[in-house]
């Protein structure tokens, strides 16, 4: 039976894994992006956020004896593989796709978050908690933000790339419906 660090380490070193995946992705969209101002000034400040967490998990790791090389689970590896498109993949493609993949592997880093955060309470470690929870509303706040711009996106992708007709306020009225959804 594994101690109580030895679980620890390994939720921090998935989280680490995760992270760095996701600021990789992010980072590689950024420079995809440069040109196209709304969406690179969010995805430079979350660039940011991310290097801060990776930062903060490597530090973490270190202070509860592990290694940041440690193996990650094959679960988390399993879903890291699917989420390697937003890596792997120098994409000629939309950047609403871009959005679509970072949405999923922050919802996977949220609610491995919170998984992180109620096995550090659970077993008594408050600044590993603390660091999961501060995490969690960084990556919590980037969703939403991604969920609030797409509609907007995937409008001004349509106008750019085909010689369609659109309803007008299409993406006022899908967020509507999403915030009615989520209230």
């Amino acid at each position: 039976m594994a101690d109580a660090k030895t679980i620890l380490q390994k939720y921090v070193s998935d989280m680490l894994s995760l992270e760095s995946h996701i600021a990789q992705a992010i980072g590689k969209q950024v420079k995809e992006n440069q040109n196209d101002t709304m969406i690179n000034g969010k995805f430079t400040a979350f660039t940011k956020v991310t290097e801060t967490h990776v930062a903060a998990l490597r530090d973490r790791l270190d202070g509860l004896g592990g290694a940041a090389n440690a193996p990650v689970k094959e679960g988390v590896a399993a879903v890291l593989g699917v989420a390697a498109g937003l890596i792997d993949k120098l994409r000629s493609e939309e950047i609403s796709k871009d959005l679509r993949d970072d949405y999923t592997a922050l919802n996977l880093s949220l609610v491995s978050y919170q998984m992180l955060h109620v096995t550090a309470t659970a077993l008594g470690d408050q600044q590993t908690a603390d660091l999961a929870a501060r995490n969690l509303k960084d990556n919590a706040e980037f969703v939403m933000e991604i969920q609030k711009i797409i509609p907007d996106v995937v409008v001004r992708e349509l106008k750019q790339n085909h010689e369609l007709t659109l309803q007008e306020n299409a993406a006022q009225k899908t967020n509507e419906v999403v915030a009615a959804i989520w209230k």
